[in-house]
This record gives structure tokens, C-alpha cells and sequence, in this order.
């Protein structure tokens, strides 16, 4: 569905080999199976003439505020809330990282619209959600 409905899909490039040594979450992890949903992805995609972008694991994605784009020098996983020092935002910690991958997909995108409708970089303060990300070639966003 998502393939066929958006022309970009943009996903972080997770170490889950890496996640998956932290034994309390690595039943949670292994039941994810996030590494097939990537490939699932990538794959269909390419068939459906969308295009994937996996943005780099070191992409501080929840470390960055979506709003005025502070830097958090640390954010524990225990956080599970956002809170901008800077500039008072505050909100779900994985809201927040969707916002910043979205935004990494906007470059990505020339016309501005596509399957998934028109895209405009102020609504994604308060209106991105993680199901909106799509893809044809894959390609890689540097931190």
C-alpha cells in the first residue's frame, strides 16, 4: 500500500544486528522483523515506480527538534517525549523523528506533489505521520 500510494517513502537504515544484542529488547526487535520490511520495501518500490530513501543509522533523527532544529547533545530510549529546551516544543519523541525523516525526503522531491497529494515543508510540523514515506531508486541521506 505504501508503495503503490506514495511516490516517496523514507525509512532509517537501523543497525538491527546491532539492536538485537541488547537481549531486553531483542525478542521485540526479532518480532518487528524490520530488516524484511526494508527489503519488502526496496522491492516494491522499484515495481511500483516510487522511490525508497534510507537515511543513514548516524542521522539523529530523535535528537533533533523538528521545529527549530536544536541538536540534543543525548536522548535516553527511557524518553519517550520530546521537550525542546530552545524553544519549548514538545511532543512524542518517534513524532518527532518522523517529522525529521519526512523532511529528509523533501529535496528528493522536485514537483512538490505525487500519489500521496501535495507536499508543503510548514505542514509537516503538525501534520507528518510516519505512514507517509515512499520510493524508486534507492538512495542514501548523509547526517
Amino acid at each position: 500500500m505504501l508503495a503503490k500510494n506514495y511516490d516517496m517513502i523514507v525509512i532509517e537504515h537501523l543497525n538491527v544486528a546491532g539492536m538485537v544484542k541488547n537481549h531486553s529488547l531483542a525478542k521485540h526487535i526479532s518480532d518487528a522483523a524490520w530488516a524484511e520490511f526494508a527489503r519488502q520495501l526496496e522491492y516494491k518500490t522499484k515495481w511500483h515506480g516510487s522511490t525508497l530513501l534510507r537515511v543513514d543509522r548516524f542521522y539523529p533523527s530523535s535528537r533533533i527538534c523538528s521545529h527549530c532544529g536544536t541538536v540534543k547533545a543525548t536522548l535516553s530510549l527511557k524518553m519517550r517525549t520530546y521537550h525542546c529546551e530552545a524553544c519549548g516544543l514538545t511532543l512524542g519523541r518517534d513524532h518527532n523523528a518522523a517529522v525529521n525523516l519526512a523532511r529528509q525526503g523533501l529535496p528528493a522531491t522536485s514537483s512538490g506533489t505525487g500519489r500521496g497529494g501535495e507536499v508543503r515543508p510548514g505542514c509537516l510540523d503538525n501534520l507528518a505521520h510516519p505512514d507517509e514515506a515512499s520510493t524508486e531508486t534507492l538512495a542514501v541521506a548523509g547526517v
